[in-house]
């Protein structure tokens, strides 16, 4: 899994619009990013489509676009109630997101093309 880098500009709006730090904001970004997630996978397994369709990920939030603020309230929420001395909570996230139990994924396929290859020499 990789970590995602959330949008400086995203990050200052959740910090203005919340009241909280720039790198509390940061963290909540990336917490709401793994939650939503977990939360389409969950979707997916339950409805029988295929995590790894991002067309129907678009659709399943533009049908349900409290999810994406459900999630972002929620990290908001739990990085603002952390202790003052929060020195690195997303590596702890991130590790008891992967230290969860797996859900069967499909392995990613190779991208496969029609064009035709060209041989520079």
């Amino acid at each position: 899994m990789h970590t995602p880098i959330p949008d400086p500009i995203s990050v200052l709006a959740v910090s203005r619009d919340y009241a909280i730090s720039e790198v509390q904001a940061e963290v909540a970004l990336t917490w709401a990013a793994v939650a939503m997630t977990c939360e389409w996978e969950g979707f997916a397994h339950e409805a029988g489509l295929d995590p790894a369709d991002g067309e129907a990920m678009s659709r399943w939030n533009q049908q349900f676009p409290h999810v994406r603020t459900t999630c972002l309230d929620g990290a908001v929420a739990q990085v603002a109630a952390a202790p003052a001395p929060v020195i690195d909570p997303v590596d702890r996230l991130l590790r008891d997101v992967l230290t969860a139990p797996v859900r069967h994924r499909r392995p990613a396929s190779p991208l496969r093309t029609n064009r035709t290859r060209v041989h520079i020499r």
